[in-house]
């Protein structure tokens, strides 16, 4: 039996790379193939392993906004020296006979399993990307030495919501949050791409007796999505399913990165300037002050559907009880590791944030040997944290950690 993903990352320090693209290309009749298919297979051109420069997933850095998990806009370069991967008019192209714009792209990254059975290594791979193909972008195009197709992609969750309007959904009549969005994303514009369960849904607070008139018709989900969520709910497709989640973070296993695996520990932040303490809602009396009140900074909201005078009191007081707790943040760089994601617990297992000029790594700045004590540092032995962003670069993962409270 193969090994898992973590199980190869955290027991070997030498790991060969491997990555999959795959496509499901979108039919003349709108409708999708039916099973993902390899670009290399099918191009008969070995391509994936620096086609795709990075991608990200990241959440708003100010303590209170929230909402989707904005998902980076990823371009692949693919080598087509022969218009493989141009438009569905080139007869030459994988899309000839389907259409490009908006098929779609998934990217599956991982090591090499050859530790089971070293003469039968297996590819041991993850989602790190799926998206739509947008052939509406000026960055989907050629280069200028017309070898290389470049194509960008979106990823899904953010495409749909955009490419759909509160018009569009027709009437709406689930007035609770978690109803409604489930009463919207459950139809095929959504489901035909990931899976919707009214399980997977639950706000950080589910606000009530909503007004969805509030909203213009021509009003983009995207935009609702947002609005709705602010302060107190997470949104994102993962694995192929839609998840909105709580901002405090729920997760009960913890992935455990110990120093062998750090690559670099730095950019501490003692997480006051994401401290709010005071919330009004705009244009109207609601107010929420913090019990304890160090900063004295206030923030101003308005959730335009939350329109009940109990509902608003009662979302200012989860915002801000969120919101005036300070957390600690600090950047980590570790090996590429695809598995890890935004609202993930993860501990780090090394002694302190240093001081710039600390002995680090056997030669301090002024090249003296010796260990000045950090008094400004934070010690972060085995804390836990939580992932606010996450962007693969360079084989290479860079995490912004929230110390969990």
């Amino acid at each position: 039996m193969a090994l898992t993903l973590e199980q190869i990352y955290t027991r070997y320090g030498q790991r060969e790379f491997a990555r999959a693209i795959e496509v499901k290309r979108r039919n003349k009749d709108n409708s999708y193939e039916s099973t993902w298919k390899n670009i290399e297979t099918l191009s008969n051109i070995k391509n994936v392993i620096n086609s795709v420069a990075s991608t990200s997933y990241t959440t708003p850095d100010d303590g209170y906004s929230f909402g989707i998990v904005k998902v980076g806009s990823l371009k692949l370069k693919l080598i087509s020296k022969f218009g493989e991967f141009d438009g569905e008019n080139n007869p030459n192209s994988i899309f000839n006979g389907f259409i490009r714009h908006k098929s779609l792209i998934r990217i599956r990254d991982g090591y090499v399993d050859k530790y089971t059975d070293y003469n039968s290594p297996v590819d041991v791979l993850s989602t790190a990307f799926e998206g739509f193909i947008d052939d509406t972008s000026t960055g989907t195009k050629v280069n200028k030495d017309n070898i290389i197709q470049e194509l960008q992609c979106i990823d899904t969750l953010s495409f749909l919501l955009k490419a759909n309007t509160k018009a569009d959904m027709g009437a709406l009549v689930q007035t609770t949050l978690s109803d409604l969005i489930y009463e919207i994303l459950n139809r095929s514009e959504f489901t035909d791409f990931f899976t919707v369960s009214g399980a997977n849904i639950n706000p950080g607070y589910d606000i009530s007796l909503l007004d969805m008139s509030e909203y213009e018709g021509q009003t983009q989900l995207y935009t609702i999505f947002e609005n709705l969520s602010l302060g107190h709910s997470l949104y994102y497709v993962l694995g192929g399913i839609f998840y909105y989640q709580a901002t405090k973070t729920t997760e009960s296993t913890t992935f455990v990165v110990d120093e062998k695996k750090i690559i670099n520990l730095s950019n501490y932040n003692c997480g006051a300037s994401a401290v709010f303490e005071k919330f009004f809602w705009e244009d109207s009396n609601e107010s929420y002050t913090s019990p304890t009140n160090l900063f004295n900074k206030p923030k101003t909201i308005n959730i335009k559907a939350c329109t009940d005078s109990t509902q608003r009191q009662n979302v200012l007081n989860y915002v801000g009880g969120v919101a005036r707790v300070q957390r600690q943040k600090v950047k980590l760089i570790i090996p590429y590791y695809p598995n890890l994601f935004v609202s993930q617990k993860i501990t780090t297992i090394y002694p302190e944030i240093l001081p710039s000029d600390a002995f680090v790594w056997d030669v301090s700045n002024w090249d003296e040997a010796y260990w000045r004590d950090p008094i400004s540092a934070s010690p972060i032995l085995q804390i836990n944290w939580v992932i606010r962003e996450a962007k693969h670069i360079g084989f290479k993962t860079n995490l912004i950690l929230e110390e969990v409270v």
